[in-house]
């Protein structure tokens, strides 16, 4: 039975993530199903292909620039979905990204959209940011530093479509466009996709229990839709003050008050293939990022992501003692 991509290709569709782990470990034969279904259930060249002529050229420049995808199409990867009408929201390090991304965006028969408070070119945007200095705006209650639209009419059976690819600079406020994320409305959004892999933050409770907390307190009515719209899309969304109330449920399922890595165990981790990229391109560095979900203040019930950054080593200095045993030991040792 398992033999046949129409038979476990339909019985494999149907499962949770955790219910397609464990049953792809049952035997041999389930695996190698399974592993077949997954290379391309999770094929992200041909998810990209909807917005890209060539997938693995966009992601060589993922890998050249550092930026990375977010948003609901990270999400739409993770749960093998499709939301008709949604954007490509691409996360960069910093402005001067968006040079080199919006040019080449424009060779893929993108054009930019600026808004009315926005310059008419990149390059005229770009430089009227610097300056200026750095600034802030707001997109659905979300702090960014800037947001620069890019769309293309693409025609179909259906007749003319649009397709919109965003551009996200991160708040001057925030160190990496990781901590942007971690800025999201709510949990089921904490999902991002590199060249070379895909991260879900919060998989158990995003694609197991379909539920989302709520960090923001924006109220606008941008924020209120967004939310309306996920619970839209069957999620279930959940004030964060009620994980005080439910310390052995909630507060396990989001893993509150534990300090994470992107890439740590409780997170969802796929790898993506890099064949047909450039091999000095390198693995994706955000992965020992780190955050900690936990209360505002200590005796609170708000909750926040407090985004770390790069945990570094913690080191001792010698005593005289230390050095006088063992003058080798002059040198700061990592423990």
């Amino acid at each position: 039975m398992f033999a046949r991509h129409p038979v476990y290709d339909t019985i494999f569709s149907c499962l949770t993530p955790a219910s397609f782990a464990r049953i792809s470990r049952v035997c041999r034969d389930i695996r190698e199903g399974a592993v077949d279904f997954a290379t391309r259930a999770y094929n992200i060249n041909r998810r990209l292909g909807y917005y890209f002529s060539d997938p693995l050229a966009f992601r060589a420049l993922m890998a050249r620039t550092r930026f990375f995808i977010s948003g609901s199409f990270a999400l739409q990867f993770f749960d093998r979905t499709f939301y008709p009408g949604s954007d490509l929201d691409l996360y960069v390090q910093k402005a001067l990204d968006v040079l080199e991304i919006g040019r080449w965006l424009e060779k893929e028969g993108y054009t930019y959209k600026p808004t009315v408070a926005q310059r008419a070119t990149v390059d005229a945007q770009i430089k009227i940011r610097q300056a200026w200095g750095e600034t802030e705006v707001y997109n659905g209650g979300l702090v960014v530093g800037d947001v620069l639209s890019f769309e293309k009419q693409v025609q179909d059976v259906s007749g003319t479509e649009t397709r919109k690819v965003q551009l996200v600079v991160p708040s001057p406020r925030h160190r990496s466009p990781l901590e942007t994320i971690l800025n999201f409305h709510s949990t089921c959004v904490m999902n991002v996709i590199t060249h070379d892999a895909a991260y879900s933050l919060y998989p158990y409770a995003t694609f197991e229990l379909n539920s989302s907390a709520v960090l923001t307190k924006d109220t606008s009515p941008r924020t209120t839709n967004a939310l309306e719209k996920y619970v839209g899309r069957g999620f279930r969304m959940l004030d964060a003050k009620i994980l005080s109330t439910n310390p052995k449920g909630d507060q396990t399922t989001f893993v509150v008050d534990l300090q994470r890595q992107v890439a740590d165990e409780h997170s969802w981790i796929i790898p993506l293939s890099t064949n047909g990229l450039p091999r000095n391109e390198g693995t994706s560095s955000i992965a020992k990022y780190a955050w900690r979900f936990k209360k505002r203040y200590y005796n609170s019930n708000e909750y926040i992501v407090d985004y770390l950054g790069v945990p570094q080593p913690r080191y001792y200095r010698p005593s005289a003692y230390d050095e006088c045993c063992c003058p080798t030991c002059a040198e700061w040792d990592e423990y």
